[in-house]
């Protein structure tokens, strides 16, 4: 009798115990809830006061990680910021700047923005926003953008200077829509022969390449085409079937995708193309990824063009966006990319010790041209092409990236070195106004006293890694590309991006193969 009186008094000394704990425990337990139970228990008992948000995110961010190396998360931030980039356009007052001596400069207006109208020029100081002393407090780049973008309509203040006038001038300037262009420069580059270098692959990519193609094609006469995608991350699907809608005639397969939660689903050509029958020929590097591979192994599987450079990066892992309540969202890879013949474009990757998947780029890029011999297909001629990631050109050159030693990266990444571009700038500012960038040659004075004054701070610099003599053996031995980069960068500053590839095009090694093989 005590016996069953005992058994009963622990049964209800159970079911209290059970009452007492949370609804969420009382519920049948699953994996899926784990996380949450987790979070709640580090909250409600840790040692110390969190931020759940932070620990949630952080969370999150792990997860994804363990997927592959293209799976993340975006914080509503990130999110903003991202977006802008792949929508192809920004709403703010339309310059560009950068901070030199703690001081805002406004290094280029762009035309037709809000700027140009109200009289803005290359060169004048920003010193105030709003009622806001900006200059001299060690303000950042991202403090600057985040006063100086805004929603399209409203107004911003901002106080002026120039270099020889410190009377400053306040300017209303209304916000407006700013394109983030993808083509860095589209011109004619040699007789009958165009030049587009595209960027990325936003949402205005296809618009902006069809426009510039046409332009080629109406005012000169082009018949072949130099695509340069070295450089290029990738971005859209839709942007780079568009791209390469132009080169096909209907009904050619130009990208396939599946994966276990998405049916394979192909991607064809239409009749609506405008340079079906022109010669074509593709650049592509270790940076060319996604998109950029998607177009080049569609060139390549139907024997449409030429690929020249170095193989591609090998990313072939399709994301979708997923967005969440809060404004973040994740990008989850849901499906593989494969050209028309069959081959994976993704390059395998690896888990670290914590689980995170990433490249093993150090063994990737010693050997940047190996290709998968198992992993055999067949172009529409029948050449052997191979899978195993990326895509390897038809014509193999090396990039000309100048090895560049420690004391070179130090210069060249240094404020000195952007200073100095940047005061050479300042100073002839007035002569460049009306000259062409084709015209400019640093003289061999100018280019003197950069040199001493480079050679200065180098010994000021780097004691512990090199003597003054083997400062000045590494000047001598790179006088010509330091002199090179100096030439391209203040073309840079002075005329543009678009400016300077032209200038960096015409000693480019991949560029002049590139020719030969169009004009033979």
């Amino acid at each position: 009798m005590n016996t069953i009186k005992n058994i009963i008094i622990l049964c209800l000394t159970i079911v209290i115990l059970w009452i007492t704990k949370p609804l969420d425990v009382i519920e049948e337990y699953s994996e899926s809830k784990k996380i949450n139970y987790i979070i709640h228990q580090i909250y409600e008992n840790y040692v110390d006061s969190i931020d759940v948000n932070s620990l949630t995110e952080s969370s999150i961010e792990h997860m994804l990680q363990n997927l592959d190396p293209h799976s993340y998360y975006l914080n509503s931030e990130q999110v903003s910021s991202t977006m802008e980039m792949m929508k192809g356009s920004f709403e703010g007052i339309g310059v560009e700047f950068s901070i030199h001596r703690d001081t805002i400069i406004i290094v280029n207006v762009i035309p037709g923005g809000p700027s140009e109208k109200k009289g803005i020029v290359a060169g004048e100081r920003i010193i105030f926003i709003e009622d806001e002393n900006v200059a001299g407090v060690n303000i950042s780049n991202e403090g600057v953008i985040k006063r100086l973008r805004g929603k399209g309509g409203t107004k911003v203040k901002v106080g002026l200077v120039t270099n020889q006038d410190t009377t400053v001038r306040f300017i209303n300037i209304t916000r407006g829509k700013i394109p983030l262009n993808s083509i860095d420069v589209s011109y004619e580059i040699a007789p009958n022969i165009g030049y587009i270098k595209l960027n990325r692959f936003s949402g205005t990519t296809s618009k902006e390449f069809n426009q510039a193609l046409k332009d080629l094609i109406t005012k000169n006469k082009i018949n072949s085409l130099i695509l340069d995608l070295r450089g290029n991350s990738g971005g859209y699907l839709d942007e780079a079937i568009d791209i390469l809608n132009e080169f096909f005639n209907s009904g050619k397969l130009l990208v396939y995708t599946k994966g276990k939660a998405r049916k394979e689903e192909k991607y064809f050509s239409d009749y609506t193309g405008s340079f079906k029958n022109g010669e074509i020929c593709v650049l592509i590097d270790e940076d060319s990824a996604s998109a950029s591979e998607i177009l080049a192994g569609a060139i390549q599987d139907h024997d449409r063009g030429i690929i020249v450079g170095e193989k591609s990066f090998g990313k072939g892992l399709v994301q979708e966006q997923i967005p969440l309540k809060d404004g973040s969202l994740i990008r989850l890879t849901v499906a593989r990319y494969y050209t028309p013949s069959g081959r994976c474009i993704q390059k395998p990757y690896e888990t670290l010790d914590g689980g995170e998947y990433t490249y093993d780029d150090a063994i990737y890029n010693n050997q940047p041209f190996a290709t998968d011999s198992l992993q055999k297909f067949y172009t529409n001629n029948g050449r052997v092409v191979y899978g195993g990631g990326g895509i390897t050109p038809d014509h193999i050159v090396a990039s000309n990236r100048d090895y560049m030693s420690p004391v070179l990266v130090l210069l060249y990444t240094s404020d000195f070195f952007n200073n100095l571009i940047f005061d050479y700038v300042d100073t002839h500012r007035t002569q460049f106004m009306d000259s062409n960038f084709k015209e400019f040659q640093v003289s061999k004075q100018d280019s003197e006293i950069m040199l001493d004054k480079i050679i200065i701070w180098l010994v000021e610099n780097t004691e512990e890694i090199s003597s003054q003599k083997d400062i000045l053996d590494e000047i001598k031995l790179h006088e010509k590309i330091i002199i090179k980069r100096l030439h391209a960068l203040i073309i840079r500053q002075q005329w543009g991006w678009g400016e300077m590839q032209i200038f960096l095009n015409e000693s480019d090694e991949v560029i002049s193969t590139s020719l030969s093989l169009l004009q033979n």
